[in-house]
């Protein structure tokens, strides 16, 4: 009997212990969301942006910061064919800070871009750490904007 309880409770233990170096592995990786998104300027100069494609939309990237600790963006772009990357120069941010940047926990940063400025043959959106992360995205929005620029060719 006594035996039983010293193996249940040893394996408690053990998954325990288990379970909580995979939270703190977890929680000291750098996590980022990276979305392409279609943007539209409004009349009083306010961006509508979308995960959707928009019609006349030009084409936008939002980085949200979902570490648990601050990050510094360094770069902001879209991958090309054959592990080539496209950066993002000279973005429109609203806030009109520049990059790098840092974002605290759960802050994010959106930079648009004129589709006529991009490359006609883009893959995904991407974001790179000064630490040399690099995180991609994609969405429905990035999706039609590689078709309207494959249409242009």
């Amino acid at each position: 009997m006594r035996d039983s309880v010293t193996v249940i409770l040893a394996t408690v233990g053990t998954v325990l212990g288990f379970i909580n170096t995979l939270v703190l592995l977890n929680t000291r990786r750098v996590r980022l969301r990276v979305r392409p998104q279609s943007a539209v300027r409004a009349r009083d100069g306010v961006w509508s942006d979308s995960t959707r494609h928009m019609t006349g939309a030009d084409a936008g990237i939002e980085v949200i910061n979902l570490s648990s600790f601050p990050v510094t963006i360094a770069e902001v772009g879209y991958t090309l064919p054959r592990r080539r990357q496209v950066t993002l120069t000279a973005p429109v941010v609203l806030d009109g800070k520049g990059f790098p940047r840092r974002l605290d926990p759960r802050e994010g940063v959106t930079v648009y871009v004129p589709v006529a400025d991009l490359p006609r043959r883009i893959g995904k959106a991407y974001a790179r750490t000064s630490c040399g992360v690099t995180r991609f995205g994609k969405s429905p929005a990035l999706d039609d904007l590689k078709r309207r620029l494959a249409e242009h060719m």
